[in-house]
């Protein structure tokens, strides 16, 4: 009688403990931040990332980026991961190789980016203007859209996708390219004028000799 009595104290005891600790979890579980506070550390999130890319500092970009992060580029290159992002950084802005010599960029979000899965999840769309100074020495400005995925973890925000693009049919590269084929085609032409004057000259020349 005493074991059974003893049995069910400890049995009793395990039910108290299992829900003395139920209830703590509940407790410890934080409370979903409020729309406008998920808005406003989304905006925060925004502020950052461009400041990062505008100041240079990858550190602090890549800071704001999901450890998942899957990026398609203007050129049409896809980064996946951390370490692809940082490899493209590097490649496009910091080695002796890279492509761009300096660049700043805006963003502006279309509207408050819609928030799924319980604010753990949002998607936003906008418009970017991108100024670029090539390593060559051009200078341009790009008009861009770009769409993002965003996934929020231990409290924070992070970048897990980004999709820029831009108008093709209305791209200031190749209104570049447009003005220097058309440059390169009248100095041929005066090329050809000046070896036909000269040849021409030449032959006239001869022929009086002759």
């Amino acid at each position: 009688m005493r074991s059974m009595n003893s049995h069910k104290r400890s049995m009793y005891l395990a039910l108290l403990l299992g829900c003395a600790l139920s209830a703590t979890a509940v407790h410890a579980q934080a409370p979903r931040p409020s729309e406008e506070a998920l808005h406003t550390e989304l905006r925060a999130l925004k502020d950052r990332a461009v400041a990062a890319v505008n100041k240079r500092d990858p550190d602090a970009l890549m800071k704001e980026l999901d450890s998942t992060i899957s990026f398609t580029a203007m050129n049409n290159e896809v980064v996946h991961g951390i370490t692809e992002a940082k490899a493209y950084y590097q490649k496009m802005l910091v080695g002796a190789a890279r492509i761009v010599e300096d660049m700043s960029l805006t963003a502006e979000p279309d509207r408050p980016a819609d928030i799924y899965e319980n604010g753990t999840v949002a998607v936003s769309t906008g418009t970017s203007n991108a100024h670029f100074k090539l390593a060559v020495g051009t200078e341009f400005d790009v008009p861009l859209r770009w769409t993002a995925t965003l996934r929020r973890a231990n409290d924070k925000w992070a970048i897990a996708g980004m999709h820029f693009s831009a108008n093709m049919f209305e791209n200031p590269i190749l209104s570049t390219l447009e003005r220097s084929m058309k440059w390169i085609v009248a100095g041929a032409a005066i090329v050809a004028l000046l070896v036909g004057f000269t040849f021409g000259r030449w032959s006239r020349k001869r022929s009086a000799s002759a």
